[in-house]
């Protein structure tokens, strides 16, 4: 393999506590009482709803400028407290989701986990570039640079930026600019069966299914445990 993509959330890092516990604090800021359960029960997909094409959401206008795409990001953080239950009025409503987007920006909400480093060294040693490559806010590459983790990478590409949401191939045709390799040449490693393996083999690039929890992928999809277990060639070993 010559090039490694990985997801971020439940990949190299995370929220911590974590996101609906960051949804929860802030509405308890504006006296709005909602459960994490709640906030939970929403599948994360159905807020691109608008978004939505066949092969993946697409919204290439509102991701013009930080500006353009911090609105998305207060409109679904709004619309999902909604959706949780939360009674408030639309100004303190507006003003908690605003509060939620900037906390998603916020580098000191977010860890790596223990393994991400020595992994991404593992990668460096054997010649293999490092690519994140992930559905995630404006300022996902300050937030690897704060992490410690940015001169690990070739790049950090964010759905944000790009305009488009795995499993669309745009992003993945986007993150095979910044390497040198054949899209067979690259595995791509994420905790999602549909954006990460699926999409990534549609775009002709190996998936990687990674399964921290022990939850049983199908049959015949490549799984690791950890990130330590990447693949460094294909079939692998």
């Amino acid at each position: 393999m010559k090039a490694a993509f990985l997801d971020f959330d439940g990949t190299l890092g995370e929220m911590r506590p974590s996101h609906f516990a960051a949804y929860r604090a802030v509405a308890a800021e504006y006296g709005i009482e909602v459960s994490e359960e709640a906030l939970a029960s929403r599948a994360l997909d159905d807020a691109w709803e608008r978004w939505m094409t066949p092969e993946g959401a697409v919204h290439l206008q509102e991701s013009a400028s930080e500006a353009a795409f911090r609105e998305v990001r207060v409109h679904l953080a709004v619309d999902r407290l909604r959706a949780a239950g939360a009674v408030a009025d639309e100004q303190t409503l507006r003003r908690a989701g605003e509060r939620v987007a900037e906390i998603e920006c916020d580098p000191s909400w977010y860890t790596l986990y223990d393994e991400t480093l020595p992994a991404l060294d593992r990668l460096a040693k054997a010649g293999v570039e490092a690519v994140v490559v992930s559905n995630h806010v404006w300022r996902l590459p300050e937030i690897v640079r704060a992490l410690g983790a940015g001169a690990k990478f070739e790049g950090v590409v964010t759905s944000a930026r790009v305009g488009a949401r795995k499993p669309h191939p745009r992003i993945y045709q986007h993150a095979l600019q910044l390497t040198s390799a054949r899209s067979d040449e690259v595995v791509m490693v994420g905790d999602s069966l549909t954006a990460d393996v699926a999409g990534a083999e549609r775009a002709g690039i190996h998936g990687v299914y990674l399964d921290r929890d022990g939850r049983a992928a199908p049959g015949g999809v490549p799984t690791i445990r950890t990130l330590m277990d990447i693949p460094l060639e294909w079939p692998p070993a």
